[in-house]
């Protein structure tokens, strides 16, 4: 809304910049205004002072004493308040706030010269999104062959159950039949946000149909699969298709022991022999949501997460119980794989994980 900007016309002439004479004088002469200015801040911050430049007042024909102070809200209802050419100060402002300070010069009888004008604007608090928080090429790395146990190799944490294993030098990480491998992604996750990995395996081949021929993707809390801890399972059924089935540590803090397994499968009909596939496990508290994807699959939003695909196994934590802000997430964070056989073994190439917040 706007409590009126007078125009900077002569109200006698109808020329720009007010009168030709009387008044303040000058004769003619034409008064300009400084040129725009503006300000944006962040939100949350505070609009700064205003103190508008001189006018070009060749003729004299400004009254000090005149000068007219008009703000334009395009949304908000922040307000200024000064006098002269300021400072002009805000008060009232608040997130979204936008709009216009006018500064208009008048003649001694309040005729209109010209106008000043400063543009305003605090930024909205941004919403909460899922945040990227790491994206490791593991193949970017330099070839190494790994020991059993933690090691570092240019920066990345990587974890092994057996030693022998590989990285890098344009390979993923490997995981020899029977054991695992892990990328340490503990730094990563902050508080108590949904947390989601992403783990793109790759596969030479696969030998055979079966559970045998499984490949698993894990987000465990420790390489002893302690609760919570979830995994997928995927594997070529006899049927062309690519079955996927979810697998988690469904009791907490500490607890080991055989995983639960999804009451069902998901059958990716037709993707059998499809090599490349991208893990997702998110949990949020007590559930994990998991799915796996031929190409990249973030959720657009918590509440897209929250109303899954039919292609989504949603997993619950069972016997925990949680007061008011006590921690739920684990400190640890281990994003891995888990091969089944020599014959059908799959590689992590890459590893990213999100938050959202």
């Amino acid at each position: 809304m706007s409590n009126g900007i007078v125009p900077v016309f002569s109200p006698t002439t109808g020329a720009s910049g007010g009168d030709s004479g009387g008044g303040g004088g000058g004769g003619g002469s034409i008064v300009t205004p400084p040129s725009p200015t503006s300000e944006a801040v962040a939100s949350g911050g505070s609009l700064s002072a205003k103190t508008f430049a001189a006018f070009t007042d060749p003729g004299g024909r400004i009254d000090a004493s005149k000068y007219l102070a008009t703000t334009t809200t395009a949304s908000g209802s922040t307000s200024w308040s000064g006098t002269g050419l300021g400072p002009y100060s805000a008060s009232g402002s608040a997130d979204g706030d936008a709009g216009t300070l006018s500064l208009t010069a008048r003649d001694s009888n309040n005729n209109p010269l010209a106008t000043a004008v400063h543009s305003y604007e605090r930024a909205t608090v941004a919403g909460a999104s899922w945040v990227v928080t790491s994206d490791t090429d593991l193949t970017a790395l330099p070839s190494t062959t790994l020991n059993a146990g933690s090691q570092v190799v240019s920066g990345v944490t990587l974890v092994c159950d057996a030693g022998g294993e590989t990285v890098g030098g344009g390979a993923g990480l490997s995981s020899a039949a029977t054991d695992a491998s892990y990328v340490d992604v503990s730094s990563f996750f902050t508080g108590e946000n949904p947390r989601l990995v992403e783990i793109k395996i790759v596969n030479a081949a696969f030998a055979g149909n079966g559970t045998a021929h499984a490949v698993r993707g894990r987000f465990f809390a420790d390489t002893a699969g302690s609760g919570p801890s979830a995994q997928t399972r995927y594997y070529p059924h006899s049927s062309g298709a690519m079955r996927f089935q979810a697998q988690w540590q469904a009791r907490y803090a500490g607890s080991s022991g055989a995983f639960s397994t999804s009451g069902g499968s998901y059958d990716h009909a037709g993707d059998g022999a499809v090599l490349t596939w991208y893990s997702y496990i998110a949990m949020v508290r007590g559930n994990f949501y998991v799915w796996i994807s031929k190409t990249v699959d973030v959720p657009t939003s918590l509440a897209d997460l929250l109303t899954p695909d039919a292609d989504t196994w949603v997993l619950g934590i069972n016997a925990f119980s949680a007061l008011g802000t006590a921690a739920y997430q684990p400190a640890t964070a281990l994003a891995g794989i888990y091969n089944q056989n020599a014959g059908s073994l799959g590689f992590i190439e890459n590893v990213r994980t999100l938050e959202y917040k």
